[in-house]
């Protein structure tokens, strides 16, 4: 309301101004040898408006200045409240600085890279446990309880006697099979290249998962790394808005009518 009532009455002084100059033209010597009741009348009610004008201005001017400094005291956001919400869930720390957009970004990243890594693991595992059945099947191997590189050697050699005797021409005597219960024989070597792709398969199924994860801690160290850079950016526009200025004078002649306002924007 108080910008408005400035703006009329900018405008009467301007309307009085106008009048002002024309009579000047129709009889100048009239307002140079004496002052009317007339102009005194109009020069005082100028000097009252000039006063009211820069009251308002005042005013507004103060209330702007205490709104900026109040953004400037209370909407400051602090990088380490943003690094760790973000290290923690990525997009917190986005959506702490109001960044919806990116918020949403690194959360929907960060949920379909968990989906993924759950899926890979439970498909790894899927096909590891029907390699394993396919092996005790078709190969009569004892899989309870035995290492992962038993499953590899069951899948590179025909049977135990086999994978024993190249064991022994390579010099290799720690790794010989002596116990029954590592004892394999393919029924045909057909099943035993199906199970060795099965096994194949589920460990890449695993590595991929594993692949995954790094991809979730990446996008938490990111996350966190973009939320110091937002608040940095944040933070840089409070203050250039906190240090806004804007100043407004008001000159009038009061023989002339002439006025004069002025403007100073700081940045």
């Amino acid at each position: 309301m108080n910008l408005k009532k400035c703006i009329l009455i900018l405008l009467l002084l301007l309307l009085i101004a106008i009048q002002s100059y024309a009579e000047e033209k129709q009889d100048a010597a009239y307002y140079y040898l004496a002052a009317s009741p007339m102009l005194i009348a109009k020069s005082q009610m100028m000097q009252e408006l000039e006063a009211n004008c820069q009251n308002i201005f005042s005013q507004f001017s103060q209330q702007s200045e205490l709104i900026n400094n109040k953004q400037a005291q209370g909407e400051y956001k602090k990088r380490g409240t943003a690094f760790i919400r973000s290290l923690i869930l990525p997009g917190t720390g986005e959506r702490y600085l109001g960044k919806t957009s990116l918020a949403k970004t690194f959360l929907i990243t960060e949920i379909t890279l968990w989906v993924g890594y759950f899926a890979f693991k439970k498909y790894g595992k899927w096909i590891r446990e029907d390699a394993i059945a396919f092996a005790a099947t078709h190969s009569d191997a004892m899989t309870d309880g035995k290492p992962s590189q038993f499953f590899v050697d069951i899948g590179n050699y025909r049977d135990i006697d086999e994978y024993n005797d190249a064991k022994q021409r390579m010099w290799q005597f720690d790794k010989i099979y002596k116990t029954e219960d590592y004892y394999w024989n393919w029924d045909e070597d057909l099943n035993r290249r199906k199970f060795e792709n099965m096994r194949i398969t589920s460990d890449q199924a695993i590595n991929r998962s594993v692949f995954v994860l790094g991809g979730i801690f990446a996008n938490h160290l990111l996350s966190a790394i973009d939320a110091v850079w937002q608040t940095h950016r944040y933070n840089k526009k409070i203050n250039q808005r906190s240090q806004k200025q804007i100043s407004i004078n008001i000159k009038t002649n009061y023989q002339t009518g002439e006025i004069a306002l002025n403007f100073k924007k700081l940045f």
